[in-house]
């Protein structure tokens, strides 16, 4: 009997919470259900303990982000001898069948390290937006081809990218590649993890007929001013997805492009007498010499084989 550990991080997700863990209690394979819950303020870690004996439940005195509180569940997990761990969205529902079915097409396929059921939207009658933007691309052309044209369907269809709402994961993919990097608290993390599994040459694919469902919102992208709270968060998780990808080269070239980017804000901001963008330019050049360093100590500890932020 294979060992599975589903990890499930919560943030104020009662709304969601109940029908997500009966999902999982129907499932066809015996699983170990893992809760990191972020200090919730919506009694989601007492409706655990008050109904779910058998979870075991993390309580964090924090909110420690997506990957850093997924990191505590995979520890746990690797420590337990885990065949495999499924990470589940607090906001996904998996079908009776969904892990087995996951399970039995990583047996076959060795090479993955990662494996996503296809996600579907809440009512489960469309797929999720977001997976269908990730699908939607040259590299994935066949699956959405295979099914119009009603070919015979591939066990797997090798992506170069799936959002982390639900992911099997072989022990060997931890192992090999370790936990979520912890300069990412919040998005971006399955970015930098994809990209680390691809660097060690293992796979990641989607297994068609094998179905979630997601209860995601596509919300309108907010908008950002310039030099505003949110456009430091957002440049500083940009330059992380971007150069700590060990795939592509990065350079003292690369710190001196995005120099001069900023270079041209603070002439603007001179040019224009306005303080506020002088200090804005000041300040993201100060961001961007902070990124660098964490940046270089990122990609020289990724690029070797270890469980990291997990051992």
């Amino acid at each position: 009997m294979k060992k599975v550990f589903v990890i499930i991080v919560t943030y104020n997700g009662m709304k969601w919470l109940p029908e997500c863990l009966a999902s999982l209690v129907t499932s066809t394979v015996p699983v170990t259900i893992l809760v990191i819950d972020n200090n919730s303020t919506d009694g989601s870690a007492s409706y655990i303990e008050e109904n779910y004996n058998d979870v075991i439940l993390f309580k964090e005195k924090v909110n420690l982000g997506f990957g850093k509180a997924n990191n505590i569940g995979l520890a746990y997990a690797l420590g337990q001898n885990a065949d495999y761990v499924f990470l589940l969205n607090q906001d996904a529902f998996v079908e009776p069948e969904t892990i087995q079915n996951l399970i039995n097409v990583a047996c076959e396929h060795q090479d993955y390290g990662i494996i996503s059921p296809v996600q579907l939207e809440y009512s489960g009658n469309a797929l999720e937006m977001y997976f269908y933007k990730f699908m939607a691309c040259t590299a994935t052309r066949n699956f959405y081809s295979d099914f119009v044209l009603s070919k015979s369907l591939k066990a797997i269809y090798e992506v170069p990218f799936i959002q982390a709402a639900a992911w099997l994961l072989p022990i060997s993919t931890l192992r090999k590649i370790g936990g979520f990097d912890p300069i990412f608290f919040h998005y971006g993390e399955d970015d930098n993890y994809c990209q680390r599994v691809l660097f060690h040459n293992l796979k990641i694919g989607v297994v068609p007929n094998v179905y979630i469902r997601h209860d995601s919102n596509m919300t309108p992208k907010p908008m950002v001013p310039l030099f505003s709270d949110l456009y430091f968060l957002n440049y500083e998780k940009q330059l992380y997805i971007k150069y700590g990808d060990l795939n592509c080269d990065f350079s003292v070239s690369n710190i001196k492009i995005e120099k001069n980017k900023i270079f041209k804000l603070l002439i603007f901001g001179c040019l224009s007498f306005n303080s506020q963008k002088i200090k804005g330019a000041f300040k993201q050049l100060t961001l961007l010499k902070e990124c660098n360093k964490r940046i270089r100590i990122s990609r020289k500890t990724n690029e070797i084989i270890n469980a990291h932020y997990i051992s």
